[in-house]
């Protein structure tokens, strides 16, 4: 009897330590990847990790100069947030990789900089695993900033995978921790062929130059009032808003440095009505 308890014993001590072992890092700590890209060993989850309670998400968002983006272009940089909330714990470890292909021929996408204090990269089967160091504690939620270069060439689609593990903190799984996946798919932007001579539209606004680069002068080519600028892009998404008083000069300029490369519409609206011109970002 003494010898079985002393067995149970040891084997007890050797799994909470391989459990608590993770904290730094899984794939750092060699117990690979949990993402759901390829070589994923199920999620933070599954069998013999931690458990699979609700209340927690993860959330992947890319911008660029802090305007969300939806697509990449080749070669440009990007931030991505990594975000993991839980509406019961409080510490918090996560996987991040960015992949293109699928099933086993994904490979590592683009490439990862700017990592905060207490976040790390690993390599895992050809990929690029970004990961915390060591636990983090977080009383409202995760939230995780760095800097993403997409490849100089187009890939294809890009795939961004998350695992967020939210845990009481206690060496070991636990019944009360909660993981979840999730995953973002960013399309290669293709340029529009519609150039803007083949743009037809009644208009009482000018805009140049265009295309424009870095900054748009719109002029009214009549008294105007109060009016408002809206400016949507090709998706209809509207990316930018604002209000231009009664000036002699009847012009305003925009920023467009930010804008992705593609067609826009700027629309002008105010108490007498609205009008709307194209432009094209180069």
């Amino acid at each position: 009897m003494k010898k079985k308890f002393l067995l149970f014993s040891l084997s007890a001590v050797t799994l909470a330590t391989v459990l608590s072992s993770h904290s730094g890092g899984h794939t750092t700590s060699g117990a690979g990847n949990r993402t759901g890209a390829k070589g994923s060993m199920s999620t933070c989850g599954g069998p013999g990790c931690h458990g699979t309670l609700t209340g927690t998400t993860a959330i992947i968002r890319v911008d660029s100069a802090g305007v969300p983006v939806t697509k990449y272009t080749a070669g440009k940089v990007y931030t991505v947030h990594v975000v993991g909330k839980s509406s019961t714990n409080t510490k918090y470890g996560f996987q991040f990789t960015a992949v293109s292909g699928t099933g086993s021929s994904q490979i590592k996408a683009g490439t990862v900089s700017g990592l905060p204090s207490g976040v790390v990269t690993a390599a895992f089967s050809g990929l690029e695993i970004v990961e915390q160091s060591a636990p983090i504690t977080a009383a409202d939620s995760l939230e995780k900033t760095f800097t993403w270069t997409a490849p100089a060439t187009g890939v294809g689609d890009i795939k961004m995978y998350l695992t967020v593990n939210a845990v009481d903190g206690l060496s070991g799984a636990s019944a009360v921790d909660a993981s979840t996946n999730t995953v973002v798919t960013l399309p290669l932007y293709t340029p529009p062929t519609t150039s803007v001579a083949s743009v037809t539209e009644q208009t009482n606004i000018s805009a140049f130059p265009n295309p424009v680069m870095d900054e748009l002068h719109l002029q009214m080519n009549e008294t105007f009032a109060t009016s408002t600028v809206s400016v949507f892009d090709i998706t209809g998404r509207n990316i930018m808003n604002t209000v231009v008083a009664p000036n002699a000069a009847g012009s305003t300029t925009l920023n467009t440095s930010n804008w992705v490369p593609g067609l826009y519409k700027i629309v002008v609206a105010n108490a007498n009505g609205s009008n709307t011109i194209s432009v094209v970002k180069h």
